[in-house]
């Protein structure tokens, strides 16, 4: 059920990337899509690896394949084997479970039904939560889960927690996006209420967010794939936009008597370099 992947106290600094959304496809596929899903992610892979300091693990939250298929983890494995950090899956509702599950083998997946994971990096503790409702977009936490979360966030650990899921736990005023609905969510929210949390990461969104449930900030990372466009209008139809590719960075170090957790997103290939101005002289 754990995994430690870091010797505590290697280094006062734990940075960890989010990637969520990467919609892996199969290059043979005949389907009409209006971004190249696999390129993106090579771009962000590559960004990833080349971070200063290093990346001591992904956190990847869901819909990595684009329709679940075999081939399509395939290439996924391909395109996340130049990481030079571990890869933390979870799936989607684009994911099939099982075959996210037997394309990360070492994993250390519940012995369960679902797929939630607790990994530690460090200090740092990241509890997967499986929020898939199968054969549906929407999310749901049964009543297993939900013990199986709070069992998780219960156990003693003195750093840092960090929760991952693939649906975010709140509206985000986009209707169309969250028509599908959240089973559970009460529920959710009154078990993580009485833990310390200290982030929630969660995909699906497509776009950057942020909201605070349960008394926790949980935040939505860039998809790697297409963006959905920001139209809080009631009503508003359905349409994605050509954002830049992006991930998320958290910078995890101890402060004092507990811990600052700094969040960053980096955005790749936007045709535009850093450069110092006049003014910095």
């Amino acid at each position: 059920m754990f995994r430690s992947l870091m010797e505590a106290g290697v280094r006062d600094l734990t940075l960890l990337a989010q990637l969520t959304d990467t919609h892996v496809t199969d290059p043979a596929t005949s389907e009409v899509l209006y971004a190249d899903h696999n390129a993106r992610l090579a771009a962000a892979v590559a960004s990833i690896n080349a971070e200063s300091p290093q990346v001591d693990a992904v956190i990847a939250t869901g819909d990595l394949a684009q329709w679940g298929s075999p081939r399509e983890y395939e290439v996924l494995a391909e395109l996340l084997a130049p990481l030079s950090a571990p890869v933390l899956p979870l799936p989607g509702n684009h994911d099939d479970g099982q075959l996210l599950r037997r394309y990360f083998p070492e994993h250390p997946w519940a012995d369960a039904e679902h797929s939630c994971w607790v990994v530690y990096v460090g200090k740092v503790r990241i509890v997967g939560l499986d929020s898939t409702r199968a054969g549906e977009s929407g999310a749901e936490l049964d009543r297993e889960r939900l013990a199986w979360l709070d069992a998780a966030l219960a156990a003693d650990h003195a750093g840092p927690t960090l929760l991952a899921m693939h649906h975010p736990p709140f509206r985000s005023g986009i209707d169309w996006m969250d028509e599908a609905g959240f089973v559970g969510l009460d529920a959710f929210t009154e078990v993580v209420s009485a833990h310390r949390i200290d982030r929630v990461l969660c995909g699906h969104l497509h776009r950057p967010m942020s909201a605070v449930v349960g008394g926790h900030l949980a935040e939505v990372g860039p998809s790697t794939a297409v963006h959905v466009e920001l139209d809080l209008a009631t009503g508003a139809p359905r349409r994605v936009i050509l954002d830049p590719i992006g991930y998320r960075l958290l910078a995890i170090s101890p402060k004092d008597a507990d811990w600052t957790i700094v969040g960053h997103t980096r955005y790749v290939d936007t045709g535009q370099l850093a450069f110092e101005p006049e003014w910095s002289d």
